[in-house]
């Protein structure tokens, strides 16, 4: 007699029930480091294989919780993800004649690598950024190692320290940067955050910028800002030529494409600040550091209006997939407080203490009103039609009688609704201060 066969069914796993937006919260706490603990103290075990050195950490340089990546295959598709691109990883290769050189250098700046395996790193894809450093024109790979990007810092300033205390070392070694995924970052593309701080490494003898996925023009200036010593008033014009690009994208209403440059500004304004050679810039002449802010203030203008431009929805729709009009207040509030206050320091808080002088009498009364206005069209796509109101007042004060100004005012005032309190909407965004 047949016996009818019974389904199995395997019980699901009680965090797919949840819906996906809270488990993509949890992937965050469970897999991205800034959600873990300092750094525990760690060292190596190293060993020679066939030339090649092995290296084993004595402990986790975090404490993140992997183990969710095993629990099924859609629970892995969805948390690898949050993994790569909330840590981003970075895979160095390290070329020398002499194997002892790597060791030294790694036991050094104390990497927190959590895979030196040559097989498995063969076969590594998701990983954010290839570098390659080479000493002597040496082609013999030493050593191997991925680590989260939240060391890189760490890694660059023993590198700048050695250009910085030893001419000779910058001369022996080669720098290879391959960019291999662009994962983003809030505001900071991945240009911003992995590429950009190798501006402060200078006297390298040989300099490569992988061009797959990085603008060639772009890959160009980070080369010859590696290889050169650092000159204010090059760097600056490099910052400017890059800036101009972004209008050209912005006039061809290639929004993306120019926000991408804007942010790059920005990014690299504040990381060249950071380093070593924010004393150096802020101590050059009140124009240039007036240039600076200047600089700061277009690219802030043109990031807020590339928002307006590319809006595809009613902000309520907007509002629950990203954090479109929050980035572009701020962005627009930073450029009104270079055109109308002298002390900037809320600007360039990151910065700190090497912060860039500003004049406001070095903007003229159109640059403020641009400011209001543009803010004042964001608040009133919002519906803060209040906020918007005071803000286009104070640009048609700049320019009396503009009447695109005027008119503005008019329909913000005809929109005032005396049941909505002022800010409502702002602290939906999160933004705090209403």
């Amino acid at each position: 007699m047949d016996l009818p066969l019974l389904k199995l069914e395997t019980p699901q796993s009680r965090l797919l029930q949840l819906p996906r937006e809270l488990r993509e919260k949890i992937y965050a706490y469970l897999l991205d480091t800034k959600h873990a603990r300092s750094p525990r103290p760690f060292q190596y075990q190293p060993w020679v294989e066939d030339g090649f050195l092995r290296l084993q950490a004595t402990s986790a340089p975090f404490q993140i919780c992997t183990e969710v990546l095993r629990v099924n295959k859609q629970i892995h598709r969805e948390s690898v993800n949050t993994l790569y691109s909330s840590n981003m990883f970075v895979r160095l290769s390290m070329y020398n004649d002499e194997i002892h050189w790597a060791q030294s250098l790694l036991e050094e700046t104390k990497l927190g690598f959590v895979c030196s395996d040559p097989g498995l790193l063969e076969k590594l894809k998701g990983h954010a950024l290839d570098v390659r450093l080479i000493q002597e024109k040496s082609k013999i790979l030493r050593c191997q190692v991925v680590f989260p990007a939240i060391f890189l810092p760490r890694f660059l300033s023993f590198l700048q320290t050695m250009c910085d205390a030893l001419p000779k070392w910058g001369r022996e070694h080669a720098i290879h940067l391959h960019l291999r995924q662009k994962y983003r970052t809030g505001p900071m593309s991945t240009e911003s955050l992995l590429l950009e701080p190798w501006r402060s490494l200078h006297g390298i003898q040989s300099v490569v910028v992988g061009t797959a996925i990085v603008a060639a023009d772009y890959a160009n200036g980070l080369r010859t800002a590696m290889m050169t010593r650092f000159d204010p008033e090059k760097w600056l014009q490099s910052l400017v030529k890059i800036k101009e690009a972004g209008i050209q994208e912005f006039s061809k209403g290639h929004y993306q494409d120019a926000i991408d440059n804007f942010v790059n500004v920005n990014a690299l304004l504040e990381s060249v600040l950071k380093s070593s050679h924010g004393n150096t810039l802020v101590s050059q002449s009140p124009q240039f550091n007036q240039a600076i802010s200047k600089l700061r203030y277009q690219c802030e203008l043109y990031l807020a209006n590339c928002s307006l431009k590319r809006r595809k929805a009613p902000w309520e729709e907007a509002f629950g997939v990203n954090s479109q009009w929050k980035e572009a207040l701020l962005a627009v509030w930073r450029a009104v407080d270079l055109a109308e206050d002298d002390k900037t320091d809320r600007v360039w808080a990151a910065c700190a203490p090497w912060i860039p002088g500003n004049d406001k009498s070095g903007y003229s009364a159109v640059e403020r009103s641009n400011a209001r206005f543009c803010c004042a069209s964001i608040l009133s796509e919002l519906g803060e039609y209040d906020l918007a109101a005071l803000d286009l007042q104070a640009a048609l004060d700049n320019v009396p009688g503009d009447t695109t100004i005027q008119s503005a005012l008019e329909k913000a005032k005809q929109k005032h609704d005396p049941t909505m309190r002022p800010g409502a909407v702002l602290r939906r965004l999160g933004i705090s201060g209403f």
